[in-house]
């Protein structure tokens, strides 16, 4: 699916926000960061990093950003590396040319577009949490991560891996890993691609239903987030669509709320928004989740 059209934001007064980059294994990231416009040089304000899911961008997560600053945090939003006004890695097409002396040649290459490579994702939310963490005026150990959707698992997946994150939210999260004949076909993926029988980096295979891009399917067969739950030992916030239609959320925020609920030292809240699906939670969703994500901070970092 193509990115929503969301409500459009309007800045609270006091905020500011200025477009920024954000560097990834040498991919350039369109960012954007929010301020309070009035903090003393010596504050040290507390932050939150914000990841977006399949097929948005940084704008999916703007108003969230916003009105996180608006209570006197640092925020960041980022699209994706391969989305929207984010870089590309390049893909060498033909042979390797010869290079000269000083490790240089002329070749064609391409643009990778769209890929929804989880460990990428991870990677590019980790140098999010690298450039937040550099930023005037942010106390390093008050730093939260906030995900939505696919987003939502990359989320929990860093925050279970790096301890500079001491608190999380994530709503209409997927987090359990493929199952049934997608998880075979992955595993399939996966290793025809190893063995060079399947594309080194796909481009328009694989369609999901109703989504926009390419799942790396090579990639997604070794991704499970939810394994990474037990791990978790940071105040966790999970919020749920009542009506959820893409999967069971009973196999994804339920089922990690119970892990981390019994996990010794495990701190979660776990709340189902009634009467919304899953886009429903950027609309009539967005008031109470936004709220519950914003009290989580308050509380928490």
């Amino acid at each position: 699916m193509a990115e929503k059209v969301y409500p459009p934001l309007v800045m609270p007064d006091g905020v500011g926000r200025q477009q920024v980059t954000v560097w990834s294994d040498g991919i350039a990231l369109d960012a954007d960061l929010y301020r309070p416009t009035d903090v003393a040089p010596d504050a040290a304000l507390p932050a939150v990093v914000l990841g977006h899911g399949w097929g948005g961008s940084k704008l999916t997560a703007e108003r969230y950003a916003a009105l996180f600053a608006s209570a006197g945090m640092i925020t960041l939003t980022f699209s994706q590396g391969t989305w929207f006004d984010s870089g590309s890695p390049l893909q060498l097409v033909g042979d390797v040319p010869a290079l000269d002396d000083g490790n240089e040649a002329l070749t064609q290459v391409r643009f990778i577009r769209d890929l929804v490579d989880p460990f990428a994702w991870a990677a590019n939310l980790r140098a999010a949490l690298d450039y937040i963490e550099g930023e005037p005026n942010v106390d390093p150990t008050r730093i939260g991560l906030w995900g939505t959707s696919f987003g939502g698992g990359i989320a929990v997946h860093l925050a279970a891996n790096d301890s500079r994150v001491k608190a999380l939210a994530v709503q209409v999260a997927a987090i359990a890993p493929l199952g049934g004949r997608v998880a075979e076909l992955a595993r399939r993926r996966a290793i025809d691609t190893a063995r060079g029988d399947f594309d080194a980096i796909p481009q328009g295979v694989d369609p999901w239903p109703n989504m926009a891009g390419t799942p790396y399917l090579a990639k997604l067969a070794h991704y499970d987030p939810l394994a990474q739950v037990d791990r978790l030992r940071i105040p966790t916030l999970i919020i749920d669509a009542g009506d959820e239609e893409m999967f069971p959320i009973a196999d994804n925020g339920a089922r990690a709320a119970e892990i981390i609920k019994n996990t010794p030292g495990g701190v979660v809240d776990y709340q189902v928004i009634p009467g919304i699906d899953h886009y429903g939670i950027y609309f009539d969703g967005y008031e109470p989740g936004s709220r519950a994500a914003l009290d989580w901070w308050e509380r928490h970092l």
